[in-house]
């Protein structure tokens, strides 16, 4: 079952249905290979994904180059993937402009009848204003966690396998885990929650981001040791955020915002010893 929809969802069905078959793919015509794999028996197969302009979505063509002295024809098979939301072309400008009606409709059919929940956080992203918090967490075990209010600890720890990971942070729908470099004791954390992106902070030794959605909206800092922290509703209401994860020995700034989810980064990282 998909998540509760909100306005980026509908966006996206909205950008892909209107591109339909008539996809924009840069170099229509050229086949060179961004990246290969080897099949069953041994043999490498190149493989070209580039993505349409105008919805996002992936043409992945697959073929095996001829063998040395033989014809020089070969055959190619393509197929289409759904972009990461983040990757989808406009999607932040769209969903400003999906209607109640529109998300309402959406909602309806995709098996939720009753609407939004009123405990959901409200959808604030074009008046909510920018929120920073200045906090001392009590580290322990070397990390901390970010949840959904519907979320436990049991979501997140240990880390299950299908989580994803931007090396100083793990996550799952509604819970994250990060790893600041404190082992024990107090942490002093900068939380710094937009209705839109900020720029990361070059100062810190490193600096990574990672995707999480948050079912309600609504958002607590947890410390292994049980001390729950509440953080303002989040902007966007329920559904996807970024999460940018700054550290440094004095410190670390965590920056929130809405975003349609897309991969993982390492923005800075230090350098190799």
């Amino acid at each position: 079952m998909m998540p509760f929809p909100n306005r980026d969802d509908v966006a996206i069905k909205q950008i892909i249905g209107a591109c339909g078959r008539d996809h924009d793919i840069p170099g229509q015509t050229r086949l060179e290979a961004t990246e290969t794999e080897t099949d069953e028996a041994g043999r490498t197969i190149n493989i070209n994904r580039t993505a349409c302009r105008k919805c996002g979505s992936i043409r992945v063509t697959r073929w095996r180059a001829p063998e040395p002295g033989t014809s020089s024809s070969f055959f190619a098979f393509a197929t289409f993937e759904r972009p990461e939301p983040g990757d989808v072309p406009g999607i932040t400008e769209r969903a400003l402009q999906v209607t109640e009606k529109e998300l309402a409709d959406f909602i309806i059919a995709h098996g939720f009848p009753g609407g939004v929940p009123a405990g959901f956080a409200p959808d604030r992203r074009t008046t909510a204003p920018e929120e920073n918090l200045d906090l001392t967490l009590r580290v322990r075990a070397g990390q901390f966690y970010l949840l959904d209010r519907t979320r436990s600890l049991g979501d997140i720890l240990p880390v299950p396998a299908y989580a994803e990971s931007a090396a100083l942070i793990d996550a799952v729908p509604g819970a994250a885990l990060f790893w600041p470099p404190v082992r024990d004791g107090e942490l002093h954390l900068a939380v710094k929650i937009s209705p839109t992106p900020p720029e990361p902070d070059q100062t810190y030794d490193e600096v990574v981001e990672l995707s999480c959605r948050f079912p309600t909206g609504h958002a607590v800092l947890r410390e292994l040791a049980g001390r729950e922290l509440p953080l303002p509703p989040l902007p966007a209401g329920h559904g996807d955020y970024r999460l940018r994860f700054h550290t440094k020995p004095s410190g670390c700034l965590l920056q929130i915002w809405n975003q349609p989810r897309t991969k993982p980064k390492l923005l800075v990282r230090p350098p190799a010893s």
